[in-house]
């Protein structure tokens, strides 16, 4: 080549360098994810996720908004005031039968935790133990949506059971003080429980134990994201289950993670929690098909459970309530 065309080329190429770098980077997507309560240990994946820059990697930029409850985060994400949020699959299912226009596109529980707590000394052993008791929960639990099934199923009337409104942080509390007789919470809560109540006093009774094995937790979005942004949904699982890929190697790392983030969080007793979690949440199918994966006859379950004693307000098709084309297909 001509040394003077040669020069004149590599002037351009410079020219041409010196141009991309004066440029701004792409700007990244905001995103808002809405959990389903304040923070415990099954959200800390999505904290390592962020700390390991997964969600950067990913052009995100997440926010993470503390939730009031199940029903909420769906009124939420229907409502367009967050991008995709946490809540109960049976609790989704029941938003959509009365027109919320969402779709579940992973689960995070793949066998639900739904779960009541008491102290051992209430000789509670069995579900029909329950009736005559009182037993707090939070107006918008995702248990008040599934115990009239879950009641049914066991032979119990509803309405033999009292149950006591109760702010999400004060379950442990009006327990331990004998206000009521036990609270309905997710198994995941145990370590929690136990810290107050004190190690081997408390009893519980897994709902999956006495009827129920239905999906737990989920990811939704809103429809109207899906069809204007797929990609995003995509991109945030990818990130999200690289989190909990991480978080299934080292429960400590994930736990950390969280805390550094968000003040005032009982580390050593949320890091207690995760065997719980991880039980629950990464199982044989997520080893196989990748976590969230979810299968249309334990959905199809999960709605025939939801809607045994409370039918839905319009007829619910099992493949419109879920997808799995946004599927991160990462393994534990």
């Amino acid at each position: 080549m001509n040394p003077r065309n040669l020069k004149n080329r590599l002037r351009l190429l410079a020219g041409a360098f010196a141009i991309a770098l004066s440029l701004p980077a792409a700007a990244q997507d905001k995103m808002q994810l809405q959990l389903n309560w304040f923070h415990l240990a099954d959200h800390s994946p999505i904290y390592l996720a962020m700390k390991k820059g997964y969600y950067k990697e990913e052009n995100i930029d997440l926010t993470v908004l503390r939730g009031s409850g199940s029903a909420d985060a769906a009124k939420k994400i229907d409502l367009g005031q967050a991008d995709v949020g946490i809540a109960d699959a049976p609790t989704v299912l029941t938003a959509i039968s009365k027109g919320a226009n969402l779709k579940m596109v992973a689960v995070v529980y793949d066998k639900a935790g739904n779960n009541v707590f008491f102290r051992k000394s209430a000789n509670i052993k069995t579900p029909k133990d329950l009736v005559g008791k009182k037993i707090a929960v939070p107006p918008a639990d995702s248990h008040r949506v599934l115990w009239p099934a879950f009641a049914a199923i066991n032979g119990i009337d509803p309405a033999s059971v009292t149950l006591v409104n109760i702010k999400p942080e004060g379950k442990q509390a009006i327990v331990a003080a004998n206000e009521v007789d036990g609270s309905f919470d997710l198994y995941t809560s145990y370590a929690i429980w136990e810290k107050v109540l004190g190690k081997g006093e408390v009893g519980h009774l897994l709902w999956a134990d006495f009827g129920l094995p239905i999906y737990g937790h989920t990811y939704f979005v809103n429809n109207e994201l899906l069809q204007k942004n797929p990609k995003l949904v995509e991109r945030f699982l990818r990130a999200t289950h690289k989190g909990w890929r991480d978080a299934k190697a080292n429960p400590k790392a994930s736990i950390d993670a969280m805390v550094e983030m968000v003040p005032g969080l009982d580390g050593p007793t949320l890091l207690a929690t995760m065997p719980q979690i991880l039980d629950l949440c990464v199982t044989e199918r997520s080893a196989k098909y990748g976590l969230g994966w979810i299968e249309p006859e334990l959905m199809q379950k999960t709605m025939d459970i939801t809607f045994a004693n409370n039918k839905p307000e319009k007829a619910l098709a099992v493949n419109d309530v879920f997808t799995n084309q946004y599927s991160s297909k990462i393994k534990p």
